[in-house]
């Protein structure tokens, strides 16, 4: 009887390092590890787990946020890349988007793959690229928006995601919208209605529900995130909502933008430009767009109202 070639232990725990141990049967097998070691090691009482079909992990107990990853990328095998919130987060992109439990992959159309446990398994005709981030294949910043924003049922959580990528300038607007075109048009409703907010100059939630009051209770609508720039064409400040033939602007204050000192200083500063340049202002916060949109759109209606009595004019 053939003797058993001996398991090759520095590539095994290689394979199992700490943090990242995951490892596929076949992988196993191929740094020495018998098929009937394995089954014997993921039983209830052995030391290893089955995560997935095919994949284990070298360990008992929850896995790290990258080995779920690392797990649903060997599952899907070669040719994969992970999509949706869990490749937005590897780009490091910040956004307030309530995480699932599944961790996005995407496959080539012809794989025989299917979501299972925690791999949420969708195909593409497309090529998934080879960038990587941590060590992990991901899709670009604007294709995993888009797959991200066709699993979400709420208009505001696309809109918080398209606008997360695009302030934080990890893409365009336009690349946005050519990934829309690009993906299958099942689930995109929401994306698409959103990106037409964006193309209106909409940067964020506070100001897509501002927008959808003023058509609701008569407000005339601004312009939107309008840049201010100086003789030499240096930007001088970005009014959130301008109101040109009044000179009025609306600014949306964000609790969450004044929390760090130099956040507060260069909203500080902002105000000090639009002060001195003599232009009608009204600040609200996005808790009060929430709470009470009505009453924000009647005192914004009054104020545009006071900025033409100013002028002699009267506001539409």
């Amino acid at each position: 009887m053939p003797r058993r070639a001996p398991v090759d232990q520095t590539a095994l725990a290689a394979l199992l390092r700490r943090g990242a141990s995951v490892a596929t049967h076949a992988e196993l097998r191929r740094v020495g590890v018998p098929s009937s070691t394995i089954m014997r090691r993921i039983q209830r009482t052995g030391p290893w787990q089955r995560v997935l079909p095919g994949v284990v992990a070298g360990h008992r107990g929850v896995l790290t946020t990258y080995e779920r990853r690392l797990g649903a990328l060997k599952y899907a095998g070669p040719g994969s890349a992970l999509t949706g919130l869990d490749a937005l987060e590897l780009h490091g992109v910040r956004f307030r988007v309530a995480r699932s439990d599944r961790v996005h992959v995407l496959v080539q159309h012809a794989s025989q793959k299917t979501s299972h446990g925690f791999a949420l398994v969708t195909r593409s005709r497309r090529p998934v690229g080879e960038l990587a981030r941590q060590g992990l294949r991901v899709v670009p910043v604007a294709r995993a928006a888009v797959d991200a924003c066709r699993w979400l049922g709420e208009r505001d959580d696309v809109r918080e995601l398209v606008a997360a990528v695009v302030q934080q300038r990890f893409c365009t607007v336009a690349q946005v919208a050519e990934e829309v075109q690009l993906a299958q048009r099942q689930r995109t409703a929401l994306s698409r209605e959103v990106l037409a907010e964006v193309a209106a100059g909409i940067r964020s939630v506070a100001e897509a529900r501002l927008r959808e009051g003023f058509d609701r209770y008569g407000v005339p609508q601004p312009r939107w995130n309008v840049e201010v720039r100086d003789e030499l064409g240096t930007l001088v400040v970005v009014l959130d909502a301008y109101w040109e033939d009044l000179d009025a602007e609306l600014e949306i204050n964000s609790t969450a933008w004044h929390l760090s000192p130099g956040r507060f200083r260069k909203t500080t500063q902002r105000q000090r430009v639009v002060v001195l340049s003599g232009r009608s202002t009204i600040s609200v916060l996005p808790s009060e767009i929430d709470d009470d949109l009505e009453g924000i759109c009647r005192e914004v209606l009054q104020f545009l109202r006071m900025c033409a009595a100013k002028q002699g004019r009267t506001a539409s």
